[in-house]
């Protein structure tokens, strides 16, 4: 019914009846539903099609067999164009982007037109007896420039662009719609009701402004109206077209050229605005996914911008920096550097990774990085990442390097380097060197499985009668030594109770002990400019001399 309407109108207005149309628009019903549906389902479209054609040039011209032979050409110029658009376009919006404009203008505004002209001008011919390059210039112009303004607006009717587009607004927007459509038409009837002044750019600077508010959607509506609107007056021979010389072809050849000019302008228009809108659509939605990717993430993140000032903080900020995310934003890196001195060394590009320790226990590793270490006066990121489990890890690790396995005591690589960290702290400290007397014999004597149960033994005592902050170590086979924090008297003291303690050291498995296990001891106190291997040196004479004298006792030397 539409495509019957479209014909029977256009050939009463523009067409003596034995001449083409010179405005073509109703093949535009058939492509914009072509280009919806499978191919599958174009049969019944095509045949209704062919029909409505048929039936249009009869009610305006008078029944004629040939008709028949008009209304195959349009349709199969329509079926042409549809078969080309559907293997080239990625999508049935003939809108959509320049490129899909480009190849929609040339196969349905320029190919098929020429093919379909070619062929309804040699039908003019034979049936009314029509000049063939006139015929084939109002066919070529009438049609391919009727398809191409009209084809958009009734292919988002048939896709439901325009019903989705309606939806989507709420009442006030719908008639705010309406009322810019309505002044739109106004001015447009406006423009192409007189003849005195050629206004024709004011309908294209109103259609670019629709074009903000309404988008592509508007100007498919506002290119109807402008069609609609123009094509009366031009026909009527009335408004700026009207001023032009020549015959009514090449007045509507005009006007239908000012349409498609007037579509290409607004769509560069629509296409800008499109893509900035889904660009910052994008934006947002990746904002949206970083924001909640950062809140379930378990490391922190700060970013910075190219002053250093925070504009931006996510992620479990509270557990692992003591902070809140909001009140972390808008500090300076000088002003977290303050709070956790251990970021001092990003200020001036000295370290990018250290650790720090949190209020609630953790053990958190800040990176620092450039967003473009190469552009002057970038921005800044740092994560802030828990790695207190890697930490224990690494603690339970350097503990079992560092520790001997038969006493649980540190062993002689530990007990080196925990005295090197204590001497360079400056405290007080001695040194106690013991050792197991004649244990050679107690191997010997027992067996090596006794004489490690008697070391393990010893090893117990030592951590029982010592400080956590003491150092105990097992640096030879059966040679002890401890580090105190303490002066070489109170060394002594200590060193006198581990004596008696061993001295009660009695058989508790098979086989028995021997009646008593002795240590011999030998204790030097830091003197200031001594150094490590002094300390030892002198803790060594004195062990010596306790050997010298019998064993089984405590020597202090100074």
């Amino acid at each position: 019914m539409a495509y019957f309407c479209l014909a029977a109108l256009t050939l009463r207005l523009t067409s003596d009846g034995r001449n083409h149309a010179t405005i073509w628009i109703a093949d535009a019903v058939i492509l914009g539903l072509l280009l919806q549906l499978p191919r599958a389902q174009w049969r019944p479209v095509l045949v209704a099609g062919l029909i409505a054609n048929h039936l249009a040039n009869d009610v305006v011209r008078g029944f004629a067999w040939g008709h028949i032979l008009y209304a195959a050409i349009n349709i199969a110029q329509v079926w042409v164009a549809a078969v080309s658009l559907k293997r080239r376009l990625a999508t049935s919006s003939i809108l959509s982007d320049m490129r899909t404009l480009g190849l929609f203008v040339l196969w349905a505004g320029l190919i098929t037109p020429a093919i379909g002209g070619l062929f309804g001008s040699l039908t003019s011919m034979a049936i009314y007896q029509q000049p063939f390059l006139p015929s084939f210039a109002r066919w070529f112009f009438s049609n391919g420039l009727g398809i191409v303004v009209a084809t958009p607006f009734f292919n988002s009717i048939w896709d439901g662009s325009y019903a989705e587009f309606y939806r989507g607004k709420s009442a006030l927007q719908r008639w705010k719609m309406l009322v810019l459509l309505v002044g739109y038409a106004a001015l447009v009837d406006l423009v192409f009701r007189q003849a005195d002044r050629p206004l024709l750019f004011l309908p294209v600077s109103a259609l670019v402004l629709l074009t903000f508010p309404l988008g592509r959607h508007g100007i498919k509506v506002g290119i109807l109206i402008t069609a609609v609107i123009g094509t009366l007056a031009t026909i009527a021979n009335r408004g700026p077209i009207a001023l032009m010389h020549g015959d009514l072809l090449a007045k509507s050849i005009f006007f239908q050229f000012y349409l498609i000019m007037t579509l290409a302008t607004c769509l560069t228009v629509v296409a800008i605005i499109t893509s900035r809108a889904e660009f910052s659509a994008k934006l947002d939605d990746r904002d949206k996914s970083i924001r909640m990717i950062l809140a379930n993430s378990p490391d922190a993140v700060l970013g910075f911008d190219a002053h250093g000032c925070c504009i931006f903080a996510g992620g479990p900020t509270e557990a692992l920096l003591d902070t809140p995310s909001q009140d972390l934003v808008g500090l300076s890196l000088p002003q977290l550097a303050q709070k956790w001195p251990e970021l001092d060394g990003f200020l001036d590009g000295r370290e990018t990774v250290v650790e720090l320790q949190s209020n609630q226990g953790f053990c958190v590793e800040a990176s620092f990085a450039l967003l473009d270490p190469i552009a002057a006066g970038s921005g800044a990121v740092i994560t802030f990442h828990n790695i207190t489990a890697r930490a224990l890890r690494e603690r339970e690790l350097a503990k079992k390097v560092f520790t001997d396995d038969l006493t649980q005591v540190l062993n002689r690589a530990g007990f080196h380097q925990g005295v090197h960290e204590v001497l360079k702290e400056g405290v007080t400290c001695s040194l106690a060197l013991i050792d197991v007397d004649h244990f050679k014999e107690i191997n010997d004597r027992y067996g090596h499985g006794k004489g490690d149960e008697v070391l393990s033994r010893i090893g117990q005592c030592l951590r029982t009668e010592t400080r956590m902050t003491d150092l105990v170590g097992r640096i030879g086979g059966d040679e002890f030594a401890i580090l105190f924090r303490a002066d070489a008297t109170t060394a002594a003291k200590v060193c006198g109770r581990i004596l008696e303690r061993c001295r009660g050291l009695t058989g508790s498995i098979e086989g028995g002990y021997p009646e008593y296990v002795t240590l011999s001891c030998g204790i030097a106190q830091m003197m200031p400019g001594w150094s490590k291997a002094q300390l030892f040196r002198t803790a060594d004479e004195a062990l010596y001399e306790v050997k010298a004298q019998g064993r089984n006792a405590v020597r202090l030397r100074v």
